[in-house]
């Protein structure tokens, strides 16, 4: 039970958290971290995709 207050309240934290220093980024960091966070969920995505078919 502690482990879904602990999720729930660290969900909107690293929201908030992202929010505030986004507009402190460089334009050239922030269009590296798109691509990165882009690139994690589409291999993450093939590979469910391919653990789920096969």
């Amino acid at each position: 039970m502690p482990k879904y207050i602990l999720l729930g309240l660290s969900v909107p934290i690293i929201i908030f958290l992202t929010m505030y220093f986004w507009s402190k980024l460089s334009e050239k960091f922030k269009t590296r971290l798109v691509i990165i966070v882009s690139g994690v969920i589409i291999i993450g995505f093939i590979l469910i995709l391919t653990l789920v078919l096969t």
